[in-house]
């Protein structure tokens, strides 16, 4: 046997630099985009409502009338300063309808379709901020429901306008192009919920006050845009009131009690003495109460003068106004689920329960907490833009305290002291409106988005509540 010779590998010396790792940037909330998207939609609005040609006069109308109108618009509120019809032209008409129309469905539900159209792909950030804008629908497949939620919208939107024309058509005994656009308008209009018109002198649409189709259609679809479409996926998916989610329960059991309480209530304080009601048939009455309460929480539409009904009547839809309707909706308020929620979180306090069990679910605390941040912020919203403008203004107080849960609630009702407010009433409106939209509780992520939340715990102490 031969020698054997073993070779050792000869350790090579390798430098290996090591950077420091630079600490990640904070991640800009959803917040900042959906604040930048309605801010620019808004100035978009403004510009087109600012030109000569949007307005019947030829002076036009100025920058703060263009910007409070394109608020109002883009924010599906209502609140107008200038009659829609008697002061903006066909084209400025044409604007507005498509400012509630995108408002409505939300820009980042806009923003994501358009990309859907000219064949983009959605990026994650996209899918996330899309998701968050239109609700818990899913993040894998909120292109589709993106399309699922415009053509859904559409296909309801052109019902609604047939249904109107045969209406409009059928009472003036006549069908011309100008009853096919008031159609559309107000079609748009209620679903989105924005409450303008195009009925002319301030009236809304209480030329139709007892034409019981008319305030049917409108009603429904008052109903449809602040409902959502996951409340309608889901009823239309299971069809059983034991596989509906807690969400869909709960906007479908609060809305019913509301609408009931709320004509209850309407009738009782209106068909009696000096009330708006009073002298109409029971079936009017009826009817006039119901619609009324329906369309309080959401859309703005006024078959009645609300600077002639009663004090109570004004105080108790101001509380429709700030409940609002469902989330990832058209309709504003603090919602629904949020009103409800903590409704059960107070029966379960009383009851002496740990939980908040509502059809055989439990909330959890971790959500009644952000419903009860919510519905703070928006008191102290209401408080806030009710004082600003007491001061600003020597309007009365309750028409004032209207104004103000409208503006914040983007209703839209009004006594009709809106044209009334100075340009710094105006600007704080605007910014009501704004912040309405948007939410209080999406104004505060939006600039706490930077602060790093604590996860250091204290010790528990007791303290004197009540």
């Amino acid at each position: 046997m031969g020698n054997v010779r073993i070779r050792r590998a000869r350790r090579r010396t390798s430098v290996v630099e090591v950077q420091a790792v630079r600490a990640a940037r904070p991640v800009r909330a959803s917040s900042y985009y959906l604040l930048g998207g309605f801010a620019i939609l808004i100035t978009v609005g403004t510009l087109l409502l600012w030109l000569p040609v949007s307005a019947r006069s030829e002076e036009g109308a100025s920058f703060t009338t263009a910007l409070f109108t394109a608020t109002s618009a883009v924010c599906v509120t209502g609140l107008v300063v200038v009659d829609t019809h008697d002061f903006w032209s066909p084209f400025g008409q044409v604007v507005i309808l498509l400012l509630i129309q995108l408002g409505g469905l939300g820009f980042m539900a806009s923003a994501t379709l358009l990309i859907l159209i000219f064949g983009g792909r959605l990026s994650m950030r996209q899918r996330l901020l899309a998701s968050e804008t239109l609700g818990r629908l899913g993040v894998e497949r909120v292109g589709q429901l993106i399309r699922r939620i415009i053509l859904t919208t559409l296909a309801i939107e052109a019902v609604g306008v047939a249904l109107l024309l045969a209406a409009l058509s059928f009472a003036d005994h006549a069908l011309t192009p100008y009853h096919v656009w008031r159609a559309l308008f107000l079609t748009v209009s209620a679903f989105n919920n924005a409450g303008f018109d195009i009925e002319g002198g301030f009236r809304s649409i209480s030329a139709y006050r007892g034409n019981i189709p008319m305030l049917a259609v409108t009603g429904t679809l008052v109903v449809l845009g602040g409902t959502g479409f996951a409340v309608w996926s889901d009823v239309v998916r299971r069809r059983n009131w034991r596989r509906f989610t807690l969400d869909t329960k709960l906007v479908i059991v609060t809305s019913l009690a509301l609408w009931i309480a709320g004509a209850i209530v309407i009738m009782t304080l209106e068909s009696q003495r000096s009330g708006v009601l009073v002298g109409a048939t029971l079936r009017v009455q009826i009817a006039d109460a119901l619609w009324m309460s329906v369309v309080a929480r959401t859309a703005g539409f006024a078959i009645v003068d609300f600077s002639a009904v009663d004090s109570a009547t004004l105080f108790f839809t101001a509380g429709l106004m700030f409940i609002g309707g469902a989330s990832a909706s058209t309709a504003g308020g603090i919602k629904l689920t949020t009103f409800s929620s903590l409704f059960f979180a107070i029966l379960a306090s009383l009851r002496g329960e740990e939980h908040v069990n509502v059809f055989g679910r439990e909330i959890s605390w971790h959500q009644v907490n952000r419903a009860l941040a919510i519905a703070l912020l928006s008191v102290a919203g209401v408080f806030a833009l009710s004082f600003a403008l007491s001061v600003s203004t020597d309007n009365p107080f309750d028409g004032v305290l209207f104004e103000s849960v409208s503006a914040l609630g983007t209703v839209g009702l009004s006594t009709g002291g809106t044209p009334d407010f100075g340009p710094v009433g105006r600007i704080l409106l605007i910014l009501g409106m704004f912040i309405g939209r948007l939410g209080p509780l999406t104004i505060g992520l939006a600039l706490a988005g930077r602060l790093r939340a604590t996860r250091v715990r204290y010790a528990e102490e007791t303290i004197s509540i009540g």
